[in-house]
């Protein structure tokens, strides 16, 4: 009786089990590592007290006329801050040079203030609605595309907000290494 077969049949069968078992197993770990990533860009401490001391510092310029603006209009639901925002530097010409060093600094590379109301508004919006049609449904929705970039508002679209705030304050960071390379986006925000 030959049995050189069946002991070939069976490492087969032993090579796919084993073959099947690292293939997910493999799967789930990039899957572990793809989350641990997006933990570490989203919301790092570090990032969160950076965020929090310019809320303070905006909070000590003019940002009360921008979450003005956002609430006289019902249309809109974010607005980016920037050295060039309208009112923020009134009068604030030292401010203004101090506030630009420390974005410098900080690295930042866009903020935006964000009616909490509307954030499932910015959860709908994707970059096809920008492109193919105009998306009434979901305000803003093409003006967000142009000004933020795809990174920043996928970090938007995470957040969850279970406290009592009108507005919070999203901030994007790109840092890069000494020669302005290797490049890499953070993400955080506070509320206002």
């Amino acid at each position: 009786m030959k049995k050189n077969g069946f002991v070939f049949v069976e490492t087969i069968i032993s090579i796919v089990i084993l073959t099947s078992s690292l293939l997910l197993l493999y799967t789930s770990f990039s899957k572990i590592l793809q989350n641990e990533k997006t933990r570490v860009y989203y919301d790092d401490e570090s990032y969160i007290y950076r965020s929090e001391y310019l809320k303070k510092k905006l909070h000590d310029l003019n940002i009360s006329s921008l979450t003005k603006k956002l609430e006289d209009d019902d249309h809109i639901y974010f607005l980016t801050i920037g050295m060039d925002t309208e009112d923020l530097f009134l009068n604030y010409e030292k401010d203004a040079e101090f506030m630009n060093l420390l974005l410098e600094n900080f690295e930042v590379k866009q903020m935006i203030l964000l009616k909490t109301n509307k954030i499932d508004n910015l959860k709908k919006c994707s970059l096809s609605c920008s492109e193919d049609k105009e998306c009434a449904e979901y305000e803003n929705c093409n003006d967000l595309y142009l000004k933020l970039d795809e990174g920043f508002i996928n970090y938007l679209k995470t957040i969850y907000v279970d406290i009592e705030t009108s507005y919070i304050l999203g901030v994007a960071y790109e840092t890069c290494d000494l020669n302005n390379q290797n490049c890499q986006n953070y993400y955080s925000w506070v509320s206002v």
